[in-house]
């Protein structure tokens, strides 16, 4: 949302922590449709809310933070049943425990106060934080929504937090049935600061373990130019209901430096890219694969991808 959104000439705010583009729901919310429908008329079938960065910390109140998470739900329904599109899935965006914290932390993977104990990353921090955030939406809202993606997450220490989170969540409100879905950033094909593989890091999603719920793991290769065919590609199968899906959406081919996007790929060249993702993909043990784009990925970019995606899969 947040490219999108400076690219129609919105001004994001300054300071940490700070709203982002969650911001733009106070001053513009005829933007955010915007945005949303451009990527509708693209193609696009999976849509986030603009809450990514919207948390109790950038607003200082809760009253606010329920008001803007009802805006973001209502703004994309309303994009996507005016447009009578059928099959669509509406999903919640809650960044990571990083959206607090100085920009682009979720790439380094690097928390500092409150999310650390003694220099080490704080578990019982983590968890409360994602609970909260749950806890702000709107109970008349959730109808409106049909999942919760909780995105870019550097540590495995903060998606088993998030799965703890997700299950006291459950058990208090059991009238809420949702899909849950764990998005990992992976700038270099391994967990920031943690030198884990991504394709070594899905257990931690589908584990089952009393008082944790098993959510619908997800890989996010955030890097649009990296070799992500050793992510994707999955050679063994999963047991039960835990076998996963791919979310396969990488930054629009351009790579984060530590300050800034630099560099990148262009629309075509990008998409030649997430192609063969999508080919090594589709010969490993995937309960489905989605794929799409997550920073400054355009409507172009997703309109091309469509087009591949429906090449593809044939008539």
């Amino acid at each position: 949302m947040a490219s999108q959104l400076e690219h129609l000439g919105f001004k994001m705010p300054n300071g940490t922590p700070n709203l982002w583009s969650s911001s733009s729901l106070i001053s513009d919310i005829e933007l955010v449709q915007r945005v949303h429908r451009g990527y509708l008329d693209a193609g696009a079938s999976v849509f986030s809310t603009c809450t990514y960065q919207l948390t109790l910390e950038a607003t200082q109140s809760e009253d606010v933070t329920r008001n803007l998470f009802g805006k973001a739900i209502d703004s994309l329904d309303e994009v996507v049943t005016t447009a009578g599109h059928s099959g669509c899935r509406k999903l919640l965006s809650l960044g990571p425990c990083a959206v607090v914290q100085p920009s682009g932390t979720e790439y380094s993977g690097i928390y500092s106060h409150p999310f650390t104990h003694d220099g080490k990353p704080s578990f019982e921090a983590m968890y409360k934080f994602h609970l909260s955030r749950m806890e702000l939406v709107p109970e008349e809202d959730w109808p409106k929504l049909d999942g919760v993606l909780f995105e870019t997450i550097p540590l495995l220490s903060e998606v088993t937090a998030i799965r703890k989170a997700i299950k006291q969540f459950q058990q208090k409100h059991q009238a809420i049935k949702k899909e849950f879905y764990i998005s990992m950033v992976l700038p270099d094909g391994h967990l920031p600061g943690q030198g884990i593989k991504g394709n070594n890091s899905t257990g931690a999603m589908t584990t089952m373990d009393e008082g944790y719920a098993v959510v619908r793991a997800v890989l996010m290769p955030s890097d649009g130019q990296a070799d992500i065919s050793g992510i994707v590609r999955r050679d063994r199968s999963f047991s039960g209901d835990a076998v996963p899906i791919l979310l396969l959406f990488p930054d629009g081919g351009e790579i984060w430096d530590g300050g800034r996007f630099i560099g990148g790929l262009n629309v075509g060249e990008w998409c030649e890219h997430v192609e063969g993702a999508l080919e090594c993909a589709s010969k490993g043990c995937w309960g489905s694969i989605w794929v799409g784009g997550c920073c400054n990925t355009s409507p172009s970019h997703i309109q091309m991808l469509h087009n591949i995606v429906s090449e593809l899969n044939g008539p």
